[in-house]
């Protein structure tokens, strides 16, 4: 018998593995693929990932910040505030 991954076809991962390997809750990632938020295959009743879904998923759920873009904004305002004059009252 041939390796169904040699064939071209992709190794599926049940909900309840994805949710074992990544922390996620089982109900969350059910309801989340009834609603369609997230790329799955469904087979009769059972929903499944494959490889590329999965790390979509991962990836689309990944929260990522750019320290240095805001590191330069806040020295950007820093600087700003540095540079106003001191003493002067706003016109009323």
């Amino acid at each position: 018998m041939t390796d169904p991954t040699q064939a071209g076809i992709p190794r599926l991962h049940p909900l309840p593995e994805v949710a074992e390997q990544t922390g996620i809750p089982l109900r969350t990632l059910r309801e989340q693929a009834r609603a369609r938020r997230f790329d799955h295959v469904r087979i009769g009743r059972e929903r499944y990932l494959t490889h590329a879904q999965l790390a979509a998923l991962i990836e689309t759920t990944t929260v990522t910040t750019d320290r240095s873009d805001a590191l330069a904004k806040t020295r950007e305002r820093q600087r700003r505030r540095r540079r106003k004059p001191t003493g002067q009252r706003p016109a009323a």
